[in-house]
């Protein structure tokens, strides 16, 4: 058995989005012979959000814990309640965000695997 360390970034703008995010990791890549990328917990408080990006080289699942979600899946805009999952292919973009006037913040697991390992 493993216990990891928590680490825990504040990245500010991310993919070009608006405020901070804030990324709990559970695991680090080395720890699965670097085919995850990244598996954490996101946290977005009310305006803050991850900009439009692509997944080139990996996809990415993320499940909404608690809050709501404004998605952005290829172009078509949808809300996400907690318990939905959402899966962002390779060669495919998405954002995701937490509305401005949101009463709370946006927690989302994320998970994200490169498709070449």
């Amino acid at each position: 058995m493993i216990i990891t360390d928590k680490k825990v970034d504040k990245v500010m703008n991310r993919f070009g989005g608006n405020g901070e995010v804030v990324i709990e990791h559970y695991i680090t890549e080395s720890m699965l012979n670097d085919s995850v990328v990244m598996y954490a917990k996101v946290i977005l408080k009310p305006g803050c959000s991850l900009g439009y990006h692509a997944h080139n080289g990996n996809t990415e699942t993320i499940v909404v814990l608690s809050g709501q979600a404004e998605y952005n899946d290829d172009g078509q805009e949808m809300i996400l309640n907690p318990g939905d999952t959402v899966h962002c292919l390779e060669g495919h973009s998405h954002s995701i965000g937490n509305a401005k006037d949101a009463k709370e913040d946006l927690h989302l697991q994320a998970l994200i695997i490169k498709t070449n390992a």
